[in-house]
């Protein structure tokens, strides 16, 4: 499968429970590639059959794909 990058958002997570989240989601195939701590957000990679497992992991809310944003052409 294909793999795709994702933004997992993070519910109401204490900070001692941070590191096991992002741990679980790395056991459940997440390429984490940048913890935005402050604002409870993992983005990484993850195989298109594993993002399932991602949504189940407690203290996970949402799994989003992300999306290209393109600006406005120089003038």
């Amino acid at each position: 499968m294909a793999q795709i990058r994702l933004s997992v958002l993070l519910g109401d997570v204490s900070p001692e429970r941070y590191p096991d989240i992002v741990e679980r989601c790395r056991r459940a195939g997440f390429v984490v590639e940048n913890e935005l701590t402050a604002i409870g957000v993992i983005v990484g990679w993850i195989d298109e059959a594993c993002v399932p497992a991602l949504s189940q992991i407690e203290g996970v809310t949402a799994v989003e794909p992300q999306r290209e944003h393109r600006g406005y052409p120089p003038r």
